[in-house]
């Protein structure tokens, strides 16, 4: 699909949606999607790829060791069967925690779009909370079936 394509799909949702409003910079590929005060969808065209990318930051971790907190995101990451494809990373050294998707842009359509984004929005939701929380080794399932997996 191309921009204009993405752009058409991305104005339909908001009678489905109801986000708080829309932000379109079609000649970069990007649009955001607020779908609340405190929570707004990023997504960037990757035309090339025929993908979608929806990104949402979902906050800095507390200061500290964080490396219980890599460790959970890194096994989040290696479920990707069972996420739907959602991946967390930082988005710098010491940084903030993203969450991202992509989505095939073949056969996407505004239901298909808008379930994504909601669905996506909600496991931000559940992200934050998690990152909010300080991390410990002794949090840590050790049995990856008990991992809180976030899904799109």
């Amino acid at each position: 699909m191309r921009a204009e394509q993405i752009g058409d799909l991305i104005t339909r949702l908001g009678p489905v949606l109801d986000p708080l409003g829309i932000t379109a910079f079609p000649e970069a590929g990007t649009w955001g999607i607020a779908i609340d005060d405190a929570l707004s969808v990023l997504v960037d065209l990757a035309e090339d790829r025929g993908k979608v990318v929806l990104s949402c930051e979902l906050g800095t971790p507390p200061a500290g060791d964080r490396s219980a907190l890599y460790e959970l995101m890194l096994r989040h990451n290696y479920h990707w069967d069972r996420t739907g494809g959602v991946r967390l990373g930082l988005d710098a050294p010491e940084g903030g925690v993203v969450q991202i998707v992509d989505l095939a842009t073949a056969g996407l359509d505004v239901p298909q779009l808008a379930d994504a984004v909601g669905t996506f929005a909600e496991a931000a939701r559940a992200g934050r909370e998690i990152i909010r929380r300080p991390q410990t080794s002794g949090d840590l399932a050790t049995d990856d079936a008990s991992i809180p997996l976030i899904r799109v």
